[in-house]
């Protein structure tokens, strides 16, 4: 969860820069056409209209005005100021008092007012649409040696200008100084010059700026924004029955790379797979990088899937060649999705959500491979989405439920304690049982919420457990191999434990989580044998334990895969090996468990060729929520007590 916030975090981060530079960019583009405006009018036109018709739309407002200072003013600051440009013509020539918001932004400053403008006395053309509460935004200019100041005007029930306006003004307010003394006709040599640098500047600016805007700073690909706007334009363009196909680029565990070699190896690598990328598409193609480790390819035109075959094989087969970075050899590869125009879909988000799909497809099939969107992997994808919706709505709402099933002392018909098991159950009591939802939520991330739901569920029905079954009897909790390896909550789940007399409870483990032996051991361990936790090897027999790590991990308890118990009786060679784990158990001192017993001939051929004595299966009982368990114990008691 932490990475996820991080990663969200810097994807924020991001995405606010990206804003910024697109704002920036957008404050050029206006600067520069009005600039234009000013600079390539005939000397008998008015430089403001084009001027007027740039800058209206970006600030929003419904009247521009400039007013200036007269020769016959001669400094006094109260000589009334002409309109000697405006939006509506009607307003030129008119003479305004020289308000004191006016003498403040011809002395060089930008104000932005809501009310108590100090304008009392409008001019008759425009005095219905505005008053003293009409919000304005006034910048000074200079034309030469006469001070002046541009007010652009919103009516009194529109919103005030923001920071954004004010920050373009600051900018426009020096250009426009000087560009409209470029239209005087005894402009200086120095002033022409001065006034060409800036605009080479601002041109460079405008596409250094729109440059970072839409492309990745790492590997120098469109970004994310830019790459939907190239394929939607692409798209656009398409006649009647021309095609276009999109691929979906996931590197293999590429959070892999970054965890053994760094964040400077996971770079660099993200360099090269844009460079070899880019080696292998044609030159009519695009590439993008939309997240980390994710690339689209637009290829385009295309007749048929046939013509991209060849490059998409070609792409796949050079991103899985070695890489080497820092004295490292790194073999990356990629699992692809493709999307079809207008087959899969008629914009971009359709076709990359299509592409993304099948993608998905071809990495849970087999790493490195290639898939193309169907419509029935579509379906197969809706269904999957729609059950993690429900499923994190389950989360919510505190919909997962304990079950417990019995252990028996199978000689003595004694109950020696309970496995707790995972229920969904749903708001109109549909149960839904582990196999519909852990695997999803495993892939999800979400076991970890699962396991806490299940866990107070239990907690807080233990008083009512322990005056049926008594204080002494014992529960099972499993834990999956990712949550072993996650500390926090091994460790949070150890001080739940704890809370409630740990001595009381396994941790049930299966052989595949043995693989982190070292993080169990450093970390884990030393706080469960602190609390008394006790650790059980669940599923044992068919995957990777091995009697130096049960050692060394100093297991508790160690419970027979099922599949080496059903049918016992008829398999000896099943019957050797159960035999070598109870040889393995009585060396060791650890408890065995035989688990899934169904059928009364197995646990038979064990109480007569074993000497276990804890047994689990349907045959004793079969899993109950806590509810039904507690209600069929007390109808039990009562019969027995008749």
């Amino acid at each position: 969860m932490e990475n996820t916030e991080e990663l969200r975090e810097i994807a924020l981060t991001m995405r606010r820069e990206i804003d910024l530079l697109r704002t920036e960019t957008t404050h050029a583009n206006v600067l520069l056409t009005a600039l234009d405006t000013l600079l390539c009018v005939d000397g008998d036109t008015d430089p403001f209209i084009g001027v007027f018709s740039a800058l209206m739309p970006v600030f929003e407002c419904t009247s521009a005005i400039v007013l200036m200072e007269q020769d016959e003013a001669n400094g006094d600051p109260e000589w009334p100021l002409e309109c000697v440009a405006a939006s509506d013509e009607r307003v030129i020539g008119s003479s305004w008092r020289p308000v004191r918001l006016f003498r403040k932004v011809i002395s060089g400053r930008i104000i932005s007012t809501v009310g108590n403008t100090g304008i009392d006395e409008w001019p008759p053309a425009i005095a219905e649409a505005y008053s003293g509460d009409s919000p304005a935004l006034v910048l000074p200019l200079m034309v030469r040696d006469h001070r002046g100041l541009m007010m652009l005007l919103r009516k009194p029930e529109q919103a005030g200008f923001n920071r954004d306006h004010v920050t373009l003004a600051r900018k426009f307010s020096l250009l426009a100084s000087h560009a409209f003394a470029a239209r005087q006709a005894n402009l200086t040599v120095a002033e022409s010059h001065r006034l060409r640098e800036l605009t080479a500047r601002l041109r460079t600016s405008e596409e250094a700026l729109r440059f970072r805007a839409n492309h990745d700073q790492l590997t120098g690909l469109p970004n994310r924004s830019y790459i939907q706007e190239l394929v939607s334009g692409k798209i656009l363009s398409k006649q009647k029955g021309q095609k276009l196909a999109l691929a979906f680029i996931d590197l293999d565990e590429f959070k892999s790379v970054n965890d053994l070699h760094g964040h400077a190896a996971g770079d660099a690598l993200l360099r090269e797979i844009a460079l070899r990328i880019r080696s292998e598409i044609r030159s009519k193609d695009v590439v993008g990088r939309i997240s980390g480790d994710e690339f689209v390819i637009a290829f385009d035109p295309i007749r048929s899937r046939t013509d991209i075959r060849p490059i998409i094989k070609r792409v796949r087969d050079r991103l899985q060649q070695s890489f080497s970075v820092y004295e490292i050899t790194i073999k990356p590869s990629a699992s692809i999705g493709i999307s079809l125009y207008p087959e899969h879909g008629s914009d971009y988000e359709t076709l990359r959500r299509h592409a993304d799909m099948a993608m998905y497809h071809a990495k849970t099939d087999s790493k490195g491979s290639i898939a193309y969107f169907t419509l029935d992997l579509g379906r197969q994808t809706a269904k999957r989405l729609t059950l993690e919706k429900q499923l994190r709505a389950a989360i919510t709402n505190r919909q997962f439920r304990c079950a417990l099933q019995k252990k028996f002392d199978i000689r003595s018909g004694a109950i020696v304690g309970f496995e707790m098991l995972a229920r969904w159950v749903e708001a109109k009591g549909k149960i839904r049982g582990p196999g519909e939802f852990l695997p999803l939520a495993s892939e999800l991330g979400l076991l970890d919420d699962i396991t806490m739901c299940v866990l107070d569920d239990l907690i807080s029905r233990l008083p009512e457990l322990d005056a049926r079954f008594g204080p002494l009897v014992e529960y099972s909790l499993n834990v999956s191999p990712i949550q072993t390896t996650n500390i926090p909550f091994m460790l949070e789940l150890a001080k739940q434990l704890d809370a409630h007399n740990g001595r009381r409870f396994f941790l049930e483990l299966t052989e595949e989580a043995l693989a982190s032996i070292g993080s169990l051991e450093n970390h884990i361990l030393p706080v469960l044998r602190s609390t008394g936790i006790r650790l059980s090897i669940d599923d044992f027999g068919t995957g990777y334990s091995s009697l130096a790590t049960l050692a060394a991990l100093t297991v508790d308890e160690v419970k027979i895969d099922m599949s080496l118990i059903t049918s016992i009786h008829e398999r000896s060679r099943n019957q050797v090996i159960v035999r070598a784990i109870e040889s393995l158990g009585s060396a060791l001192d650890i408890s065995i468990v035989a688990e899934g017993i169904e059928s009364s001939e197995e646990n038979e051929f064990l109480l007569s060729n074993t000497s276990l004595t804890i047994g689990q299966g349907y045959l004793f009982h079969k899993p109950q929520l806590l509810d039904d368990l507690l209600e069929s114990a007390s109808e039990a008691a009562a019969t027995k007590s008749l």
